[in-house]
């Protein structure tokens, strides 16, 4: 059964190159006959209802209650205009109950999974949509059956609007988990509107780091990550299949791999989630695996959390990874492999301040590598003195220091793709997900500033 709902009340949506999607009602505070406004697409196998608990933001959300694992019954949507080549972001809030019915994310198309088993806490969806043609898209939920579902279980929605507005206007998460500011609290406390260009302005997520600098406001960040929800070596498999989709270059929905993803052409290969995994390899393009960006063998080998820590653990082409090993990243001067993307494995290029052999990715991910390594050594701040004598190789870029970490010249290498290649959405959307994943996020694509604030000296 359809039912169509009168349009009243309009949400923009989108907040990137001026783009706006007037989404209505997605902030589910209008409701008719019981019925919320402007929500046109409303399936059988549903049933929705206004609630004031548990909401995001403001004074209503909608409960959605499904009741048949028949997925293409469980379609909630509207329609929104779109304009060619302009690129809009999608976000919405849910909140599982039960954790046998997962939610994903409409968006001219299905996109991301919400994770069922976060029960009890609200957690971010969204996607970033670039429209090739004028005209209309629909948005909205699909329900998918879990293990465990029995039948009838309620999913709370809210805030179907822009990606950016991770913090409600009013500070109100009511039954969305601890709401003290911890780590893990359920908050998205992302910077504003996603930018993290300012500190001037810090979420409440980063609130205790406010006014400082240097080695005090990375140790104020160590706090504030610390103790995340560590998870299982083969979770990061349904991470990646859930959340490490090519939805920038092809949208194809394969595996986004940063040492085979052929940012300016077509790819020399994918992967498809879950089917290619790694598994056994003779080249390129065979199967895909886990590559710890920061070695493991760096930080004593399968020590937990770090080698598990999704943050700097990314998916990749296996034999390239094995060609990569756990050399130091850097600039190639002379090469002797390159990967079918244009990731180069060789010795140094002379002035690097290192004449080692070194691993180069494309440029398109070496703020993202950079970015990692801050993270790592503001999460292991404790222990990262320690890792310098594990490893020739990390004794090569660790300086034995808990302050400034790294070797001088690798330090001004990560300045360099830090600030060469700024932060992606598709890289903060992937930061979203690694909170949702284990519960603590990187300071560095929240607010890029907070590199030089640390290191700038």
């Amino acid at each position: 059964m359809k039912q169509a709902i009168k349009l009243i009340g309009l949400l923009a949506l989108g907040v990137h190159g001026g783009a706006i999607a007037q989404l209505s009602n997605g902030d589910f505070e209008h409701w008719t006959h019981g019925n919320p406004d402007d929500w046109t697409v409303i399936d059988s196998g549903i049933r929705v209802g206004e609630t004031s608990s548990p909401v995001y933001a403001g004074l209503r959300s909608a409960a959605i209650t499904v009741t048949t694992g028949t997925q293409s019954s469980t379609d909630f949507r509207q329609t929104v205009s779109v304009t060619s080549g302009e690129s809009y972001d999608f976000s919405v809030w849910v909140y599982h109950t039960e954790g046998g019915v997962a939610a994903r994310l409409y968006v001219d198309g299905y996109q991301d999974y919400s994770i069922p088993t976060q029960t009890g806490q609200w957690q971010q969806l969204n996607y970033h949509y670039t429209a090739t043609s004028t005209g209309s898209i629909e948005v909205g939920l699909r329900f998918y059956d879990q293990s465990g579902f029995d039948g009838s279980e309620v999913v709370y929605v809210d805030q179907f609007g822009p990606a950016g507005s991770s913090t409600p206007p009013d500070g109100d998460h009511s039954g969305g988990g601890d709401d003290s500011g911890d780590s893990n609290s359920g908050d998205s406390p992302s910077g504003e509107n996603g930018s993290g260009d300012g500190l001037d302005d810090l979420s409440s997520y980063y609130q205790s780091a406010a006014g400082l600098t240097g080695p005090s406001l990375k140790t104020a960040l160590y706090q504030i990550i610390r103790n995340h929800s560590a998870q299982s070596y083969s979770d990061l498999w349904t991470f990646y299949s859930t959340y490490e989709l090519d939805k920038t270059y092809e949208k194809d929905g394969t595996i986004l791999d940063i040492y085979s993803e052929n940012p300016s052409g077509s790819d020399p290969y994918v992967f498809t989630p879950g089917n290619d995994q790694c598994g056994t390899y003779r080249g390129e393009g065979e199967c895909y695996n886990r590559e710890h960006a920061f070695p493991r063998s760096w930080f004593g080998g399968a020590i937990a959390p770090m080698n598990t820590d999704v943050h700097h653990i990314f998916p990749t082409d296996g034999y390239v990874n094995s060609k990569r090993s756990s050399y130091p990243y850097g600039e190639v001067g002379s090469v002797t492999f390159t990967s079918g993307n244009g990731s180069k494995l060789g010795t140094a290029e002379s002035g690097l301040g290192y004449s080692g052999i070194v691993f180069e990715p494309v440029d398109a991910f070496k703020g993202d590598i950079a970015r990692a390594y801050f993270y790592m050594a503001t999460r292991y701040q404790h222990v990262i003195a320690g890792w310098e004598s594990n490893s020739s190789f990390g004794d090569a870029v660790l300086d034995g220091s808990a302050d400034q970490v790294f070797e001088d010249w690798f330090l001004a290498l990560l300045l360099k793709w830090h600030q060469q290649d700024p932060v992606s959405q598709e890289e903060r959307a992937r930061n979203e997900a690694a909170y949702l994943f284990q519960g603590n996020r990187n300071p560095f694509v929240d607010y890029p500033a907070f590199v030089t604030e640390i290191w700038r000296d």
